[in-house]
């Protein structure tokens, strides 16, 4: 039998998990398992009339399939041939449809050629290719996250400084992000932004903002996870370093992207560990400054139960969408088991006490963010840093000292180019807070702002928008909604029971992952 491709968001790989098990406990609603399967034979119908389909996700938790249709942009509104299902997926009519835009939660389809209008919906989902080789050996390990923004520096070498959004993983998770421009200014040069889809997703880019801040000679600028910003001075490497009784202090001392990082659990991906640092103690309020990334682990969990949950996938991203929180508050509960970074201080007493937990992932580009720490009466500060075994890669912690709020000043775009042509189109969907800029695999922008960059300044990316993850051809061969639902009836047992096939892969992945990225369409 014939594969169906299609896309799913990543905030699948709980919403399916969950609705599994969950529906029993919603009032008048027949088993998930006997509706999700009812609309994949409807599926199988549709196939064997033609290849192409659509299936529309309605508000109400209705359903329509479609084996032919067309987007009517001036009526706003798809229309076409195919079926009308309720709630429990009983048919309710069958020939011509018209679906109004303003219905839809979610559209899927295997049509790639689909008039591109349709992703000014909700969510859009495309059929996917292999793209290279790497991802073949190992599709689990294939590149992806968000967008890419570069900028360029000396020589105008192009830098890769930022990804975008990298936890909004559909748009019921949209959310800003800031991303600081972590590279030498050249004084002088235009301010302008490089944004790339380099991976099989589709991103939906709400705003693409530049952020500067005036800092004073020798000093630095970073965000805060409220999202306040502060210059600090008096930066100091620690004065000793330790994960396992052994010195990482030239790791960890200088950003110089030779990373320290360890390696998961081989039994347990739940399993934490501990870095202990040392600092003197400056004179003034102090915060501590931690450049990061995540490691592939999240990626490969995040695919793996992708897989898993295979072509069941729109009902539930729906129920997501159409609000329901139960399902999303099961999902979180699920990641928060892998956590963040745990920034403790010894207080007075000896004791441990937790200062905040950094939590921003993503595993394209090191960010770096400060977090204000407690007065002690001590000529030195004792730092405890506690994460989960394996699952981050850091580049640098430091100590800065005469922490100061400062105002921001944000610059929205005022030209957007997509290769040599200036494109007003793109630019008026970044300006306007209603609409998004959709990209697609291998799509590039450039993106001017008025200023021109100054050496005096701090300069940050904020970002604004979601992305969705298509469903890789190989991932279908190893749906397994019963392990799926074993996933979030027992996440602890699953994140020990994934362990082994995790650590079959993780020495490649990073690997896979940067020879995986999609070219850019000039490239080609």
């Amino acid at each position: 039998m014939k594969t169906i491709v299609r896309w799913v968001s990543k905030i699948v790989l709980g919403q399916i998990l969950i609705g599994l098990f969950i529906c029993q406990h919603f009032s008048g609603c027949v088993s998930t398992t006997e509706r999700v399967s009812r609309e994949l034979i409807e599926i199988e119908k549709v196939k064997s009339i033609s290849d192409k389909y659509v299936k529309i996700h309605l508000q109400d938790g209705f359903l329509c399939v479609m084996n032919s249709w067309k987007i009517d942009e001036s009526a706003k509104c798809i229309t076409g041939t195919g079926k009308y299902y309720d709630f429990n997926r009983n048919l309710l009519n069958s020939g011509t449809l018209a679906v109004p835009f303003d219905k839809i939660t979610i559209l899927e389809t295997n049509d790639k050629s689909t008039n591109p209008g349709v992703a000014t919906m909700v969510v859009m989902g495309i059929i996917t290719v292999p793209i290279s080789l790497y991802c073949l050996a190992n599709p689990k390990a294939c590149f992806g996250s968000c967008p890419t923004f570069y900028v360029n520096g000396n020589n105008f070498e192009e830098k890769l400084v930022g990804e975008g959004f990298s936890s909004s993983i559909c748009k019921a998770m949209e959310e800003k992000d800031v991303d600081l421009i972590d590279m030498p200014i050249v004084s002088g040069r235009p301010a302008e932004i490089v944004v790339r889809n380099e991976a099989l997703e589709t991103h939906l880019i709400r705003s693409v903002n530049l952020v500067a801040v005036d800092k004073p000679r020798g000093e630095r600028v970073f965000e805060s996870l409220n999202g306040i910003f502060y210059s600090v001075e008096s930066i100091q490497a620690p004065l000793r370093a330790e994960y396992n009784f052994k010195s990482i202090q030239e790791k960890i001392s200088v950003k110089d992207h030779d990373e320290w990082y360890s390696l998961a659990d081989s039994l347990d991906l739940r399993e934490k560990e501990d870095i202990f640092l040392e600092f003197k103690k400056p004179v003034t309020e102090s915060a501590l400054v931690i450049d990061k990334r995540q490691s592939l682990m999240t990626t490969f969990l995040f695919y793996h139960s992708l897989s898993i949950t295979g072509l069941a996938t729109g009902y539930y991203l729906t129920e997501i969408e159409n609000g329901n929180d139960r399902l999303k508050k099961r999902l979180m509960k699920y990641f928060n088991l892998l956590g963040g970074i745990e920034v403790a201080i010894q207080d007075d007493n000896n004791r441990w006490k937790t200062v905040e937990t950094v939590r921003e992932g993503g595993p394209i580009v090191s960010d770096v963010h400060l977090v204000r720490l407690p007065n002690v009466n001590s000529s030195t500060l004792k730092i405890r840093l506690r994460m989960t075994k394996g699952l981050w890669r850091i580049d640098m912690v430091n100590l800065a000292g005469n922490i100061k709020e400062v105002i921001p000043q944000r610059i929205a775009p005022t030209s957007v180019y997509k290769g040599l042509n200036q494109d007003d189109v793109a630019l008026s969907k970044l300006l306007n807070p209603e609409e998004y800029l959709v990209t697609y695999p291998g799509d590039e922008y450039t993106i001017h702002y008025t200023d021109f960059f100054e050496e005096g300044k701090e300069y940050f990316i904020e970002s604004q928008g979601y992305y969705i993850e298509w469903m890789r051809d190989e991932w279908l061969q190893h749906q397994d909604l019963n392990l799926a639902k074993k996933m979030f009836i027992n996440p602890s047992a699953y994140l020990k029971r994934i362990a082994p096939a995790f650590k079959a892969v993780e020495p490649e992945m990073e690997k896979v992952f940067w020879n995986s990225r999609y070219p850019n369409n000039n490239e080609k």
